[in-house]
């Protein structure tokens, strides 16, 4: 939670900096991610992961003229996979991650009550907690796995929505696709890899 205060309070310190010029504000993004991990390897695979939902949320910063603003964010996301046999027998791969986008948003209309827009950016990520949980008739079983993974990540975002402009407040939804471009693999294989995928809708409220 302190973090989390001193976040906001540099956010609310760098709006504050911005020339007059420039259109600036602060907000906070809540969703759902739907994930999944790619896999390859020299050797065949004998199954693949379907998508794992959860719940992704935080802050960011816009400052921006007209058609073009600057977005970071610091976002908590989980990603990762889910293999399932059935109701009863299953395994995730659960990653959970600081995750600090940086976006270049094309603000379409940039004036009047509904702006639709495009993203597009890069991402540093931070792994925080890696677990697997094995779930055999309805037993689940938790390990921690933080170990056997590389503790950064990093890749591509790409993304649209609409914004709402509702006085001094904003309001927008957004759909975003990230793609993951590091092994996540502590000393692979040669061949080996595994890496992020996830799909992202957004709601947002700045000020």
């Amino acid at each position: 939670m302190k973090k989390l205060i001193i976040a906001v309070v540099a956010a609310l310190c760098l709006t504050a900096l911005v020339p007059q010029s420039l259109s600036a504000g602060v907000g906070f993004k809540f969703g759902y991610s739907s994930s999944s991990l790619a896999l390859a390897s020299t050797e065949p695979i004998p199954f693949s992961f379907g998508a794992l939902s959860y719940f992704t949320g935080g802050i960011y910063f816009e400052g921006g003229l007209g058609f073009i603003s600057i977005q970071p964010e610091i976002l908590y996301v989980r990603v990762g996979g889910r293999y399932e046999v059935d109701e009863a027998n299953s395994l995730e791969f659960r990653h959970t991650y600081i995750q600090a986008p940086v976006l270049i948003k094309l603000n379409i209309i940039p004036a009047g009550p509904i702006r639709p827009f495009l993203c597009g950016g890069g991402y540093g990520a931070y792994l925080l907690k890696s677990e697997g949980v094995l779930e055999i008739d309805g037993v689940s079983e938790k390990e921690d796995l933080t170990s056997d993974y590389e503790r950064f990540d990093y890749g591509l975002i790409g993304g649209a929505g609409l914004a709402f402009k509702l006085g001094v407040v904003a309001l927008s939804i957004e759909g975003r696709y990230n793609y993951g471009m590091a092994n996540l693999l502590k000393d692979p294989a040669a061949g080996d890899s595994m890496k992020n995928q996830s799909w992202m809708g957004l709601v947002g409220i700045k000020f």
